[in-house]
């Protein structure tokens, strides 16, 4: 949906969510989560590299949601040395994958050495998208971050304000 200005419009929830474990077959392919690709009209998928929680990982979005997130970006000064940063970083690693009939996705070789992805991979939603992880990487993280939570249980209580 556009609003009177042309820009996209995201709504207050994301449409990506839960966790997913997939395998992917000797080509990089994963089949993309059903409950993701129902909510992907465009048949397509934009990812890129990304870094969260200290870890290496795929980060995907919808068209539409990349689309809006390069929207906000446009509205920044060019000669911002910060943008440049995330543009060589985050931007220039950035590609579109088609669903094919299946719904799968062909994940870019180097994005898939980036995040050390070669057969077993979880999908994670994101507030603006969905991330793709080596399982072992996301079991270790999500380990640290339970026994933090556990260790002090309102960590993240300033979050719901």
């Amino acid at each position: 949906m556009a609003n009177k200005e042309g820009e996209q419009e995201i709504t207050d929830f994301s449409p990506f969510l839960g966790s997913y474990n997939h395998t992917l077959d000797a080509k990089g392919r994963v089949s993309l989560p059903a409950e993701f690709r129902a909510n992907i009209p465009e048949k397509k998928v934009i990812v890129t590299n990304y870094i969260s929680s200290g870890s290496r990982v795929i980060e995907g979005f919808s068209v539409s949601g990349w689309q809006y997130f390069e929207g906000k970006l446009r509205a920044k000064s060019r000669f911002d040395p910060k943008l440049q940063l995330f543009e060589n970083f985050y931007l220039s690693r950035a590609c579109s994958c088609d669903l094919d009939g299946s719904g799968r996705i062909l994940l870019p070789a180097n994005l898939r050495t980036y995040a050390s992805i070669d057969k077993e991979v979880t999908f994670t939603s994101c507030l603006n998208g969905f991330r793709i992880w080596n399982t072992k990487v996301w079991e270790s993280l999500f380990d640290e971050i339970e026994q933090s939570l556990l260790n002090d249980p309102e960590l993240f209580a300033a979050l719901d304000t």
